[in-house]
């Protein structure tokens, strides 16, 4: 399958996908240090999201989000890339901190065609999603 998006940051990743089918925030729903989403509750708190691609409804969070992914990029457990339906401004800055690709604004919603294990590549505006 292919995807279009609005490119926010550029730039091109390949990797496993993590879907979150809520905003995600670099304060209180991941460990930069271990590269982990630490969601209570959530089916997937534990899950690496290191050097994975971030799907994502959108973002969430304070200031200090890009100096947790500044972080996170520092122990090689950032995300590779962030697809999202809607970027929000902390998640974009977080992105632009770390210089990971960062899109949103598709032609099919990310949270509801791609599966968390599916595998992503990134090639400038083009998402292509393989089993």
């Amino acid at each position: 399958m292919k995807m279009k998006g609005r490119i926010i940051n550029e730039g091109n990743a390949k990797g496993e996908a993590v879907v979150l089918d809520m905003p995600f925030s670099f304060i209180g729903d991941f460990d930069p240090d271990t590269g982990s989403l630490t969601i209570p509750n959530h089916p997937l708190s534990g899950k690496s999201i290191g050097n994975k691609i971030l799907v994502c409804t959108t973002g969430k969070g304070g200031t200090i989000a890009p100096f947790l992914a500044y972080q996170a990029k520092e122990n090689n457990n950032a995300p590779a890339a962030i697809l999202c339906r809607k970027v929000d401004p902390i998640l974009c800055e977080s992105a632009l901190a770390i210089d990971i690709p960062i899109l949103d604004s598709f032609n099919k919603d990310p949270v509801k065609f791609i599966k968390t294990g599916q595998f992503i590549i990134i090639d400038g505006d083009e998402i292509t999603v393989s089993k």
